[in-house]
């Protein structure tokens, strides 16, 4: 691995305080508005498999409807995929054993199917990861989210975690691999790290996180370093804790390009299944109140599951 990861960390901190202070001058400046660190043109990187082009896209667009607890039972899985099929979410995202039954219920429909790989923890061997990866596709996956091996990112060990990302994206043969880095565990450093080398081993998307690690979720913070790290070459996938549209839209606006939650239906019908207004949606989440459809979010009652 030739990648100079500490000059890359290194000009990555030198853009962020940049943009920092850039930020401070337009909070100085009367009638300044907002910006986004979305992919220019606000178009979502051509190897994630989307595209969009700002105030053309549905919220579906960038949903990975999940269900990953360890209790979901065949009838849920039918559920998720029938809403799916129903809110043209961009993917279903569920435990490796119901992928072939995911494939027959979404024949002939346009949502993917995600699955997950050395979840949740990422301590699986390489080797182990690789054969649940090659196992997925060949089930029909069009998707797998694999764990980093988040132990060796913090201890440094940057060669094991590359070989185990190169190691599933070998073996997903083609397909979409979602690298999950567990952002709230990791510091800034590790995050842009881990991002650089998600991209040079081959990956079409950096993930923040399980949900189901102690240290948090997605923070739109993690999901802005994320982009300004990998740049418009990669898609970012912010999942764990978002559960309504404000938190979704922030996420969106700090350069999202996928949203994995349980609660894509209710943002769906939140802010309705057409194309959004996304320039004012996303230079104010918290005012999308006045967007929703079936006017939930103006009383407060979300309504949302937890992912």
């Amino acid at each position: 691995m030739t990648l100079d990861l500490n000059g890359l960390a290194r000009r990555v901190a030198e853009e962020l305080a940049r943009a920092d202070q850039k930020s401070h001058a337009r909070d100085g400046a009367a009638g300044s508005p907002p910006t986004s660190v979305l992919p220019s043109e606000a178009r979502a990187p051509a190897p994630a498999g989307v595209s969009y082009v700002r105030d053309q896209a549905r919220i579906a667009d960038f949903i990975d409807h999940t269900l990953l607890k360890a209790e979901a039972t065949r009838s849920e899985v039918e559920k998720l995929c029938a809403e799916a099929r129903d809110q043209r979410f961009a993917a279903v995202c569920v435990n490796p054993v119901w992928v072939e039954l995911c494939r027959h219920r979404l024949k002939g429909s346009q949502v993917k199917v995600a699955t997950v790989i050395g979840f949740p923890l990422g301590a699986s061997q390489s080797e182990t990861k690789a054969a649940e990866a090659s196992l997925a596709v060949r089930q029909g996956a069009d998707e797998v989210d694999m764990v980093a091996a988040i132990g060796h990112i913090k201890s440094g060990d940057w060669g094991h975690v590359a070989a185990d990302i190169s190691a599933v994206v070998r073996e997903a043969a083609g397909r979409v691999v979602k690298v999950i880095i567990e952002s709230a565990a990791l510091s800034p450093v590790e995050i842009i790290k881990a991002c650089a080398l998600a991209r040079e081993s081959g990956a079409q998307y950096v993930k923040t996180s399980t949900g189901f690690h102690s240290a948090g979720g997605a923070s739109a913070e993690a999901v802005a370093l994320m982009r300004l790290s990998v740049g418009d070459a990669l898609g970012v996938k912010a999942s764990g804790g978002v559960r309504d549209c404000e938190t979704a839209l922030k996420m969106i606006a700090a350069g999202a390009t996928r949203i994995g939650t349980s609660s894509g239906v209710a943002m769906a019908q939140c802010l309705g299944r057409g194309p959004l207004p996304l320039g004012e949606l996303l230079s104010g989440p918290g005012r999308h109140a006045s967007q929703c459809a079936t006017g939930v979010c103006s009383t407060g009652d979300k309504a949302a599951q937890s992912y």
